[in-house]
């Protein structure tokens, strides 16, 4: 009897490019469940044929919040998912004509204000300083007393004092409130302002309690490693290799993220300019190499390609998924699969 071992992610992210596709009833119906029984091996066959196709030409984009399942199977295949090298090149021809200097016609139209916080802070991120800067005090001024205000004066180049970021954090305990604005991936970092162990540590354990944590783990990874840092237990280059794996998990959508570890880097790692620090983590972002296409990702064609293999042989293809693997194996699917679908 053949069979096929692929890792839970793998197969997890080939099924939900196979939900993106639609004209295969035979595939989302048979591979979604049990497996396929012998007579209608053809069937999947012609399908599985037009999967690659499409995957050939389907652009790797995995979005967030609709992706969020494949991009936490991107992340444990360790498959790069991020967008930033597009959004760099976006922000790069935006700087080119002046669009945050100048800020008239359509720009000032739809938006009065000027750019939004999430904006400027991208365009800091890719060297623009200089025409966001004016943007980014009018925002503060706009934002008085918010913790938004704060950052763009700092991200500016204005001094900021910890003792003023540390009123906007609280005590550890809030981070269990339901509704918490702004988002615990910007506040947590504000209990690592100074060197306060007990309190730090606190407002780890707090967030580690709290549903949807393990999205949060590359942050507080970070901010883990400077605990250490403090204690002497950690060395500067692992806080530093933790800092940029933290970095490499942000989407663009999530952007405003990125401030407060890059101000916790700037305090304790190394004494930069703000926008010098941004300029820093966009540099490491635009060369993560994300794969054009699905065809690009090889789990998920591995994945494909056992189907297409056991499928050819005609004995029937069963779908087996245990702790942290499937497994595919030439042979009749187990009586009544499928039938949890329907």
């Amino acid at each position: 009897m053949e069979i096929r071992h692929l890792s839970a992610p793998a197969w997890s992210a080939f099924k939900s490019w196979l939900l993106k596709l639609p004209g295969v009833p035979v595939s989302r119906l048979r591979l979604l469940t049990g497996g396929c029984p012998a007579e209608e091996l053809p069937a999947l066959a012609k399908e599985l044929k037009r999967v690659r196709a499409d995957f050939k030409k389907r652009p790797n984009e995995v979005s967030a919040p609709a992706d969020e399942g494949l991009r936490k199977d991107y992340a444990a295949l360790g498959v790069p998912w991020s967008a930033w090298s597009e959004v760099a090149s976006e922000v790069q021809r935006d700087l080119k004509r002046k669009r945050y200097a100048r800020w008239t016609g359509v720009d000032a139209l739809e938006f009065p204000d000027g750019p939004s916080a999430q904006d400027l802070v991208t365009v800091l991120l890719f060297g623009g300083v200089e025409q966001v800067r004016p943007h980014l005090l009018r925002r503060a001024s706009l934002a008085a007393g918010s913790l938004e205000a704060l950052w763009c004066r700092w991200l500016a180049g204005e001094p900021l004092e910890p003792e003023t970021l540390r009123s906007f954090a609280g005590e550890p305990e809030r981070l269990a409130e339901p509704l918490y604005t702004p988002g615990r991936e910007e506040v947590l970092p504000l209990y690592f302002v100074e060197p306060d162990t007990a309190r730090a540590e606190r407002a780890l354990e707090v967030a580690s309690a709290q549903p949807g944590a393990s999205r949060s783990q590359p942050l507080m990874d970070f901010l883990r490693s400077l605990l250490g840092l403090w204690r002497q237990e950690t060395s500067v280059e692992e806080v530093k290799e933790r800092f940029d794996a933290s970095m490499a998990r942000v989407s663009p959508s999530e952007v405003v993220q990125l401030i407060a570890p890059a101000y916790l880097y700037g305090r304790y790692i190394e004494a930069l300019p703000a926008h010098v620090l941004l300029e820093r983590v966009g540099s490491r972002l635009e060369r993560i190499a994300v794969p054009a296409k699905v065809a690009d990702v090889q789990p998920v064609m591995e994945a494909l390609a056992a189907l297409e293999e056991l499928t050819a042989m005609g004995l029937g293809l069963r779908v087996e998924q245990g702790p942290g693997k499937v497994l595919l194996s030439a042979q009749e699917p187990e009586a009544g699969a499928g039938d949890e679908f329907l």
